[in-house]
Protein backbone atom coordinates (compact mmCIF):
# COMPACT_ATOMS: atom_id res chain seq x y z
CA UNK A 1 0.00 0.00 0.00
CA UNK A 2 1.77 3.42 -1.14
CA UNK A 3 1.28 5.87 1.34
CA UNK A 4 3.27 8.86 -0.20
CA UNK A 5 4.78 10.16 -3.40
CA UNK A 6 8.15 12.03 -3.63
CA UNK A 7 10.13 13.73 -5.64
CA UNK A 8 13.84 12.33 -5.66
CA UNK A 9 15.85 15.29 -7.24
CA UNK A 10 13.56 17.67 -4.93
CA UNK A 11 15.99 17.25 -1.62
CA UNK A 12 17.63 20.50 -0.41
CA UNK A 13 19.65 19.60 2.59
CA UNK A 14 17.29 19.54 5.71
CA UNK A 15 14.09 19.70 3.89
CA UNK A 16 11.81 16.31 3.83
CA UNK A 17 8.36 16.59 1.77
CA UNK A 18 5.65 14.12 0.78
CA UNK A 19 2.56 13.77 -1.42
CA UNK A 20 0.04 11.61 0.21
CA UNK A 21 -2.48 9.33 -1.53
CA UNK A 22 -5.56 8.16 -0.54
CA UNK A 23 -3.84 5.35 1.93
CA UNK A 24 -2.46 8.30 4.06
CA UNK A 25 -4.26 9.25 6.85
CA UNK A 26 -3.83 12.19 9.39
CA UNK A 27 -3.56 9.99 12.67
CA UNK A 28 -0.36 8.06 10.82
CA UNK A 29 0.93 11.86 9.88
CA UNK A 30 0.14 12.65 13.82
CA UNK A 31 2.27 9.36 14.85
CA UNK A 32 5.26 10.07 12.23
CA UNK A 33 5.83 13.40 13.19
CA UNK A 34 4.63 13.03 16.66
CA UNK A 35 7.33 15.74 17.53
CA UNK A 36 7.38 18.46 15.07
CA UNK A 37 5.26 21.32 15.07
CA UNK A 38 2.50 20.50 12.32
CA UNK A 39 0.71 23.79 10.60
CA UNK A 40 -2.51 23.57 8.30
CA UNK A 41 -4.62 25.48 7.19
CA UNK A 42 -8.76 26.25 6.75
CA UNK A 43 -8.55 26.39 3.09
CA UNK A 44 -10.71 28.64 0.72
CA UNK A 45 -9.33 29.11 -2.97
CA UNK A 46 -7.37 32.51 -1.95
CA UNK A 47 -4.31 33.67 -2.57
CA UNK A 48 -3.65 34.56 1.32
CA UNK A 49 -0.54 33.01 2.86
CA UNK A 50 0.38 32.94 6.14
CA UNK A 51 4.08 33.20 7.68
CA UNK A 52 4.49 30.24 10.42
CA UNK A 53 0.91 30.61 11.72
CA UNK A 54 -2.48 28.49 11.44
CA UNK A 55 -5.53 30.06 9.89
CA UNK A 56 -7.68 30.98 7.04
CA UNK A 57 -5.73 30.87 3.82
CA UNK A 58 -4.01 28.42 0.86
CA UNK A 59 -0.88 29.09 1.65
CA UNK A 60 2.53 28.46 4.35
CA UNK A 61 5.68 29.99 4.49
CA UNK A 62 7.97 28.84 7.73
CA UNK A 63 11.95 28.95 8.69
CA UNK A 64 11.55 27.49 11.92
CA UNK A 65 13.39 23.78 11.85
CA UNK A 66 10.90 20.90 13.28
CA UNK A 67 8.09 22.48 11.30
CA UNK A 68 5.70 20.82 8.68
CA UNK A 69 3.21 22.62 6.64
CA UNK A 70 0.33 20.45 5.11
CA UNK A 71 -1.65 20.90 2.13
CA UNK A 72 -4.94 19.30 1.29
CA UNK A 73 -6.43 18.08 -1.87
CA UNK A 74 -8.29 16.05 -4.33
CA UNK A 75 -7.75 17.55 -8.06
CA UNK A 76 -6.25 20.73 -7.10
CA UNK A 77 -2.20 20.66 -6.80
CA UNK A 78 -0.14 20.74 -3.86
CA UNK A 79 3.37 22.71 -4.55
CA UNK A 80 6.08 23.11 -2.81
CA UNK A 81 8.78 26.19 -2.51
CA UNK A 82 12.18 25.36 -1.06
CA UNK A 83 15.61 27.05 -0.18
CA UNK A 84 18.50 25.51 -2.27
CA UNK A 85 20.36 25.71 1.28
CA UNK A 86 16.97 24.59 3.41
CA UNK A 87 17.09 27.87 4.97
CA UNK A 88 12.85 28.41 4.30
CA UNK A 89 10.22 26.36 3.02
CA UNK A 90 6.74 27.17 1.48
CA UNK A 91 3.44 25.28 0.33
CA UNK A 92 1.03 26.44 -1.61
CA UNK A 93 -2.59 25.30 -2.45
CA UNK A 94 -2.64 25.62 -6.29
CA UNK A 95 -6.44 25.26 -7.92
CA UNK A 96 -7.33 27.49 -10.87
CA UNK A 97 -8.55 30.05 -8.28
CA UNK A 98 -5.15 30.41 -6.51
CA UNK A 99 -3.71 30.23 -9.86
CA UNK A 100 -5.78 32.50 -11.68
CA UNK A 101 -5.50 35.28 -9.36
CA UNK A 102 -1.81 34.89 -8.47
CA UNK A 103 -0.80 33.03 -5.56
CA UNK A 104 2.28 32.11 -6.79
CA UNK A 105 3.77 35.65 -7.86
CA UNK A 106 2.28 36.58 -4.32
CA UNK A 107 4.07 34.03 -2.24
CA UNK A 108 7.45 34.78 -4.39
CA UNK A 109 6.78 37.94 -3.15
CA UNK A 110 6.72 37.31 0.21
CA UNK A 111 10.01 35.27 0.35
CA UNK A 112 11.47 38.24 -1.19
CA UNK A 113 10.70 40.19 1.64
CA UNK A 114 11.84 37.94 3.95
CA UNK A 115 15.37 38.34 1.91
CA UNK A 116 15.15 35.03 0.08
CA UNK A 117 15.65 35.79 -4.27
CA UNK A 118 13.67 33.18 -6.32
CA UNK A 119 16.95 32.41 -8.10
CA UNK A 120 18.13 30.30 -4.74
CA UNK A 121 14.60 28.77 -5.10
CA UNK A 122 13.03 25.50 -6.34
CA UNK A 123 9.91 24.21 -6.31
CA UNK A 124 8.08 20.65 -6.68
CA UNK A 125 4.53 20.35 -8.25
CA UNK A 126 2.30 17.24 -6.65
CA UNK A 127 -0.53 15.26 -8.39
CA UNK A 128 -3.15 17.00 -9.60
CA UNK A 129 -5.94 16.89 -12.01
CA UNK A 130 -4.41 16.61 -15.69
CA UNK A 131 -5.26 18.65 -19.09
CA UNK A 132 -6.51 14.89 -19.86
CA UNK A 133 -9.62 15.60 -17.73
CA UNK A 134 -9.73 19.19 -16.29
CA UNK A 135 -12.43 20.73 -18.45
CA UNK A 136 -13.18 24.24 -17.27
CA UNK A 137 -15.67 27.08 -18.22
CA UNK A 138 -14.51 30.24 -20.05
CA UNK A 139 -14.81 32.12 -16.95
CA UNK A 140 -11.44 30.63 -16.01
CA UNK A 141 -9.30 31.50 -18.88
CA UNK A 142 -10.90 35.00 -18.60
CA UNK A 143 -9.38 35.33 -14.93
CA UNK A 144 -5.77 34.44 -15.89
CA UNK A 145 -6.35 37.25 -19.11
CA UNK A 146 -7.60 39.77 -17.06
CA UNK A 147 -4.63 39.49 -14.29
CA UNK A 148 -2.41 39.30 -17.21
CA UNK A 149 -0.89 35.57 -15.96
CA UNK A 150 0.11 33.01 -18.14
CA UNK A 151 -1.82 29.41 -18.56
CA UNK A 152 -1.66 26.68 -20.96
CA UNK A 153 -5.08 25.58 -22.61
CA UNK A 154 -5.83 22.37 -24.36
CA UNK A 155 -9.31 23.53 -26.17
CA UNK A 156 -11.65 23.41 -23.20
CA UNK A 157 -8.99 22.29 -21.01
CA UNK A 158 -6.92 23.59 -18.46
CA UNK A 159 -3.69 22.20 -17.90
CA UNK A 160 -3.16 23.44 -14.84
CA UNK A 161 0.86 22.04 -13.82
CA UNK A 162 2.33 23.40 -16.82
CA UNK A 163 0.73 26.82 -15.72
CA UNK A 164 2.09 26.31 -12.46
CA UNK A 165 5.41 25.86 -13.93
CA UNK A 166 4.80 28.73 -15.89
CA UNK A 167 3.98 31.08 -13.24
CA UNK A 168 6.85 30.10 -10.97
CA UNK A 169 9.67 30.30 -14.10
CA UNK A 170 8.21 33.91 -14.69
CA UNK A 171 8.70 34.62 -11.11
CA UNK A 172 12.03 33.89 -11.15
CA UNK A 173 12.28 30.39 -9.95
CA UNK A 174 13.84 28.21 -12.47
CA UNK A 175 14.47 24.65 -11.17
CA UNK A 176 10.80 22.81 -11.32
CA UNK A 177 10.21 19.50 -10.63
CA UNK A 178 7.14 17.46 -10.99
CA UNK A 179 5.06 14.43 -10.32
CA UNK A 180 2.68 14.35 -13.62
CA UNK A 181 0.30 12.15 -12.32
CA UNK A 182 -3.59 13.22 -12.84
CA UNK A 183 -6.02 12.36 -9.82
CA UNK A 184 -9.01 11.62 -11.66
CA UNK A 185 -7.03 8.94 -13.44
CA UNK A 186 -5.40 7.07 -10.70
CA UNK A 187 -8.41 6.25 -8.67
CA UNK A 188 -6.37 3.30 -6.69
CA UNK A 189 -3.43 6.43 -5.79
CA UNK A 190 -5.58 9.47 -5.46
CA UNK A 191 -9.06 11.28 -4.61
CA UNK A 192 -10.60 13.04 -7.39
CA UNK A 193 -13.42 16.24 -6.68
CA UNK A 194 -14.36 15.71 -10.59
CA UNK A 195 -14.50 11.86 -9.92
CA UNK A 196 -16.95 12.29 -7.02
CA UNK A 197 -14.67 11.87 -3.96
CA UNK A 198 -16.56 15.66 -2.35
CA UNK A 199 -15.50 15.28 1.09
CA UNK A 200 -12.26 13.70 1.42
CA UNK A 201 -8.98 15.10 0.41
CA UNK A 202 -5.36 14.12 0.36
CA UNK A 203 -2.69 15.12 2.71
CA UNK A 204 0.61 16.24 1.02
CA UNK A 205 4.11 18.12 3.69
CA UNK A 206 7.38 19.63 3.49
CA UNK A 207 9.39 20.31 6.43
CA UNK A 208 12.36 21.73 7.89
CA UNK A 209 13.88 18.23 9.79
CA UNK A 210 14.70 19.29 14.02
CA UNK A 211 18.15 20.20 15.09
CA UNK A 212 19.59 17.77 17.18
Amino acid sequence: MLKTLRVSTFAPPGVFHGFGTRDFTLKEFDEEFRSYDILQLKQVHSTKILVEEEGEGDGLISRKRGTILVIKTADCMPIFLAHRKGEVIAALHGGWRGLCNGIIPAAVKMLREMGFSPSEMEAALGPSIGPCCYEVGEEVFECFRQNNLPFLRREKKLDLPTTAELHLKESGIEKVHSLALCTRCHPWLFYSYRRGDRKVRMFSYIGLLEIK
